[in-house]
């Protein structure tokens, strides 16, 4: 189901607006976002019929432009939140800042198993922009640190 955007305007505003008014590519670019705010990049660019660099390009001038506020579905990401933490196989899960939004520290049977789990549990997820993934060989455990 497509999420629609929240904090989209079709404008820049104030004097953005007549430093750079929107073109054609640019207004888009906005309606395709509206639409489905969660789109990929890659079927954003298809839709508006441009690479997907120019595509990433566009979207961030938007944003500094302040055309683009911001995405967000707050009931996608509570649903998220409140689901994955609940799968057998999720032994923690941490909010995070920086780069990603979160950290799922799993446990499967093999590296076949974990491809599935992600396509299964995450890639399925309207919520989920990105997936990374990071194999643990060892761990090395420290001190329980200054907090006993």
């Amino acid at each position: 189901m497509a999420s629609p955007a929240k904090n989209i305007r079709r404008e820049p505003p104030g004097p953005a607006r007549q430093a750079e008014p929107l073109d054609a590519v640019d207004r888009q670019i906005i309606d395709a976002l509206v639409a489905d705010a969660r789109i990929t990049n890659r079927d954003l660019a298809d839709a508006v019929g441009i690479a997907p660099s120019t595509a990433l390009m566009r979207t961030r001038s938007l944003m500094e432009r302040g055309a683009i506020e911001g995405f967000d579905d707050r009931d996608q990401i509570d649903t998220f939140t409140s689901r994955v933490p609940q799968l057998p196989e999720v032994l923690s899960t941490f909010h995070t800042s920086g780069s990603v939004d979160y950290l799922l520290h799993i446990a499967v049977r093999d590296t076949d198993a974990l491809r599935d789990w992600v396509l299964d549990n995450l890639t399925t997820d309207p919520v989920v922009g990105h997936t990374e993934t990071t194999l643990v060989f060892k761990h090395i455990p420290g001190h329980a640190g200054p907090l006993d």
